[in-house]
């Protein structure tokens, strides 16, 4: 028990620090070197040391060892974004070339809301589009005019629990970036985007609850709420709680929004995983099928493969409400057990076609 409580202790910090990291003008009032250090490792694995080094860069702080690889770390990302925006630009011309008109989501489509590029890290491209160009999206990344490099192609938005492709696409807009029309979600799109994305990955990275605040604070006047809450009561609600998370654990304003009143009351067991996860040293699990012929070693690993609650929820497609979560994790453990026993049993068939 002790240690769970620490990692809560620890994601607490982190929360404080990261509180407000992503306005404009932030507060220099962290004067703990001892406590950074602790926290450090865990802001540079979970990609939020840009916005670390923000909130401490003019405090007492800066010259301590922990504060200089967050600085590091901020100098990384700045370069990597510089080097991101110029293959987006390099990749989407090719695309439309071969007729497939590309939406990005992620990445620079949020990256652009905050105040300096090295605030937020990203690696490779999220591009989503519509069915009938998915062929010819595929095909043009295998051209060499994209200059390699990955791409993460999805077909349609159905992996974001998005059916509407159709609609979704319609209402997406074009932004510049240095020269080029870059296609993007609309705004109530973009943040019923992050928010089910957030949940549906556990909440486990503080980054992407900084970026649904970052939304928050910069929407205008004609951002349409019905539209952003449509659908279901049910994801509805998923959208709230994720709202919610970024107004209770990160200062994100929420004055004045037609669900302003649900997302200041969460379920009472939404907060402690969320900063137990952000307290968590990142650790790669094994594969439970390569420890299934050792049973002390299985029952140890199961233990890292236990179900976030929040996960969970999201997998089967649950309420957020103040029920137990148990029957969702173990359901959640259920539907993963036979998703692995039945990879377990079709690779040696799919192995035998190959060779033949």
């Amino acid at each position: 028990m002790k240690q769970s409580d620490d990692r809560v202790s620890r994601g607490a910090r982190v929360a404080r620090l990261l509180s407000g990291a992503w306005r404009s003008s932030t507060p220099n009032l962290f004067r703990a070197p001892d406590d950074l250090a602790e926290i450090t490792p865990l802001l540079l694995r979970s990609g939020a040391a840009g916005l670390a080094w923000r909130m401490i860069r003019n405090s007492a702080v800066r010259g301590s060892s922990a504060a200089r690889q967050l600085q590091q770390a901020y100098r990384l990302y700045s370069l990597e974004a510089a080097l991101h925006q110029r293959r987006l630009r390099q990749v989407i011309p090719v695309l439309r070339s071969f007729g497939a008109e590309p939406v990005l989501v992620k990445g620079w489509a949020i990256a652009r809301f905050y105040a300096e590029p090295g605030l937020r890290p990203y690696c490779d491209l999220d591009l989503c589009v519509l069915p009938q160009h998915y062929a010819a999206a595929r095909a043009a990344l295998k051209s060499p005019e994209t200059g390699g490099g990955t791409v993460d192609l999805h077909l349609g938005f159905g992996k974001f629990y998005e059916r509407q492709t159709d609609q979704v696409f319609t209402r997406s807009q074009l932004v510049s970036l240095d020269g080029i029309d870059v296609r993007v979600l609309g705004a109530e799109d973009n943040l019923r985007f992050l928010c089910l994305h957030l949940l549906r990955h556990g909440a486990i990275r503080p980054l992407w609850l900084t970026d649904i605040a970052v939304l928050l604070e910069t929407i205008t006047g004609d951002f349409d709420w019905d539209r952003c809450l449509s659908g279901s009561r049910r994801h509805a609600k998923w959208v709230a709680c994720a709202i919610g998370l970024a107004h209770h654990l990160l200062g994100a304003d929420v004055h004045g929004i037609p669900v302003e009143a649900r997302v200041k009351r969460l379920p009472s067991w939404l907060v402690p995983p969320v900063l137990k996860g952000w307290g968590t040293p990142c650790e790669t699990p094994r594969q439970v099928a390569s420890v299934l012929g050792h049973p002390i070693e299985l029952s140890r690993e199961l233990l890292h493969h236990w179900p976030n609650p929040i996960e969970a929820t999201m997998t089967v497609e649950g309420s957020f409400n103040e029920l137990p979560r148990l029957p969702y994790q173990l359901s959640h453990v259920v539907s993963r057990t036979k998703a692995m026993f039945s990879q377990l049993f079709t690779a040696p068939e799919e192995t035998l076609n190959r060779r033949n």
